[in-house]
């Protein structure tokens, strides 16, 4: 028994080499790698037969050494030639190393046929040499696999794999044969087996590397059925040898167990092999393993990209058709999962208000997003591909207009369904057309869900811009409420001052004008709304200092005028910055102290500095309080925006501010504007008292 399945294992592995050898012949390209692979199938072959004959007529093992010598050799060449590109055999043997142990394997091949005519060396010589050549063999494959880079050994590994084990194996062999000086006979019977399942390794290889050249073509059919054949052999060979071991048992039933032990084997066979699932799968299995994709995955990734990038309507829209564009469907629905429904966001080709998109949508909407399902309608009515969960009869029996059913989910995206109409791209929607509509749908999952939560951020940005509106207006109102106040106060002792009522008048109706530019502003919605005009400085600072001079300390403008200066803003937005900071340093300064304003022009900047002897303020308030809005130490009195205020108008202007400041020793706040804001040139000085 053991002889006949020795014997077995060499023809099968004389079959696989020779198979290997005339699928090369069907690739055109030229390589070296190639042409050392076919040489080396040539000896396998007949290392493989030269075998078969040796245990089959009980022959001498020296033609069985010779033969392994010369595919050992051409294992170690094959291996070499895949270390670098050159096209010549010559070039193989640059490095010392491997030169020297690929004539040394060549020398042992060559006493070997010389042993033929003259006995040189004895057989306990020659296991030793043998035993050394598997040596070299491993010490060739853990080379190949070490000078190969990582994003490469991919392609590389089968083939390492492949020669690793049959090395590994000869190894053990040689080793125990060289110990003894005994061939162990399950050891040499086995060999036959070990390289026919080293072939199919070598053969991936061969598919994978593209400077071999040596791509071959099989049809899927072709692999499909011959695997099913293999399986049935190794399943009948395995019931073989358990009926085997049956019989071998003895007693007066063993031949009724044999016989009733096959019949339920073949049945067992009969039934996996009839069975559609058990067959789709090993489909599936070949087809994803040993052939090329059927989509080439990076130009459908570009045409996707390319399809979100030019959006046609809706973002809902664009995702649909992204969806619909791969597989050539001519209609198509999106809907989104809104609480406890899917709402339709987008349709294609289809009113969007339809029965079967509200059936579709009511009945197995929820359980496709459950389950991750694609639902394949057609055979779903035919009852051919069980979906994991369970459908009512009617419930698809009315749909025409759909085929298929695609889940949009992911673990952070938004859910929801697409209903697909028959795909004209490919006759038969296969494991990869499902496996592309779960990569897409993913990716537009991820695409709605930032697209929903841009909408969201907008909303919020929309609120909030609101609520900073409302802070605004409401400081403007308090500073509005605050000059009439100040007019009500003085009224009852200065009604008959006509000096009085001349500024109250001015008071009032720069009052009203602060409150028309409110209303404007909320009929804008905007904040920002400005009204630029031509604001000559030096006037506007004395406007300001006259204004905030009813409280004591009154302000004093120290030195004379800079240059003139003008530039193009909003005059009242711009006096309201001005008056704030101003009245912060009187609040901070007791009424025996002073406040100062003064000018200066530095090299880039006409700089405004307002200088108080107050409580002053610490390097930390500074840089985290003073100007966060709504951070006020005023309590209601304050909104704690008017320090904010100043610094974003000072930086829209293209300056910006500092400010120095001690507890206790005052503070000064410079306000920089830069002079290319000028709205005229300024060339002459004036005094300013």
């Amino acid at each position: 028994m053991d002889t006949l399945l020795g014997t077995i294992g060499y023809l099968s592995a004389a079959a696989g080499f020779l198979f290997i050898f005339l699928l090369l012949l069907t690739t055109k390209a030229k390589s070296l790698p190639k042409r050392l692979l076919q040489s080396t199938c040539l000896l396998g072959t007949g290392w493989a037969i030269a075998s078969y004959f040796q245990i089959r007529y009980q022959l001498s093992i020296l033609p069985v050494l010779f033969t392994e010598s010369l595919l050992t050799l051409g294992w170690c060449l094959l291996v070499t030639s895949s270390l670098t590109d050159t096209p010549r055999l010559s070039r193989l043997f640059s490095e010392k190393v491997p030169a020297f142990l690929c004539f040394a394997i060549l020398g042992i091949a060559v006493l070997e046929g010389l042993r033929f005519f003259w006995p040189l060396l004895d057989q306990r010589s020659f296991l030793f040499l043998h035993l050394c050549q598997t040596i070299a063999g491993l010490w060739f494959t853990e080379l190949r696999y070490r000078r190969t880079l990582k994003e490469d050994r991919w392609a590389i590994k089968p083939l390492c794999l492949g020669l690793g084990m049959y090395f590994a194996y000869h190894f053990a062999l040689y080793a125990d044969a060289f110990l003894t000086n005994v061939l162990a006979p399950g050891f040499w019977l086995s060999r036959g087996w070990i390289m026919l399942v080293s072939l199919p390794l070598i053969l991936l290889t061969a598919r994978r590397a593209k400077h071999w050249q040596s791509r071959v073509y099989v049809s899927r059919d072709i692999i499909y059925h011959s695997s099913l054949l293999l399986v049935a052999a190794g399943y009948l060979l395995v019931m073989s040898l358990a009926g085997f071991y049956i019989k071998s048992m003895g007693g007066q039933w063993s031949d009724t167990i044999q016989i009733l032990f096959f019949a339920l084997s073949g049945l067992v066979l009969a039934s996996l092999f009839l069975s559609e699932t058990f067959r789709k799968n090993i489909m599936v299995f070949i087809t994803k393993h040993f052939f090329a994709n059927k989509y080439e995955y990076r130009e459908e990734w570009m045409r996707f990209t390319t399809t979100l990038e030019q959006p046609e309507g809706t973002e809902y829209d664009t995702a649909l058709r992204a969806m619909m564009h791969p597989f050539g469907c001519d209609k198509g629905v999106l809907a989104t999962r809104q609480g406890p429904r899917l709402k339709v966001q987008a349709s294609i080709a289809i009113d969007s208000p339809h029965p079967e998109i509200e059936r579709l949508l009511t009945h197995v909407g929820f359980p496709v997003l459950e389950h991750q399902w694609i639902l394949d309608i057609q055979q779903a009515k035919q009852h051919r591909e069980p979906a994991p969960f369970e459908i009512e009869p009617d419930t698809l029996a009315a749909i025409t207009e759909f085929a298929y059913v695609v889940p949009l989910t992911s673990s952070s995206g938004t859910q929801g369904v697409c209903l697909l109409s028959k795909p004209t791209s490919t006759e038969k929607v296969n494991w990869e057309d499902r496996d592309l509509m779960h990569v897409v749908s993913r990716q537009l999952s991820v695409f709605l869900n930032v697209f929903e939560t841009n909408q969201k951020l907008a909303e919020s940005q929309q609120f909030d811009t609101f609520n900073r509106m409302s802070a605004f207006l409401v400081h403007d109102l308090k500073n509005v409420l605050a000059q009439l106040q100040l007019l009500s106060k003085n009224a009852a002792r200065h009604k008959n001052n006509p000096a009085f009522i001349e500024d109250a008048f001015e008071t009032v109706d720069s009052a009203a004008n602060r409150l028309t530019k409110v209303l404007t502003q909320l009929n804008n919605k905007r904040v920002d709304h400005q009204s630029m005009e031509t604001i000559e400085l030096d006037q506007l600072i004395h406007q300001v200092c006259e204004h905030r001079a009813v409280k004591l300390p009154a302000p004093l403008i120290i030195g004379p005028s800079v240059l003139p200066f003008s530039f193009q803003a909003d005059r009242e937005r711009f006096s309201n910055v001005l008056s704030h900071l101003i009245q912060n340093a009187q609040e901070a300064t007791d009424d025996s102290g002073y406040v100062h304003v003064s000018t200066a022009v530095t090299t880039d900047f006409y700089r405004i500095s307002i200088s108080d002897s107050g409580s002053g303020m610490s390097r930390d308030f500074i840089e985290n309080r003073l100007f966060k809005p709504f951070d006020t130490t005023k309590g209601n009195a304050g909104m704690g925006i008017g320090a904010y205020d100043a610094k974003m108008m000072v930086e829209q202007l293209g300056g910006y501010i500092d400010v120095l400041s001690e507890p206790a020793q005052g503070t000064t706040i410079h306000l920089h504007l830069p002079l290319s804001i000028a709205a005229q040139p300024t060339h002459d000085s004036e005094s300013c008292q």
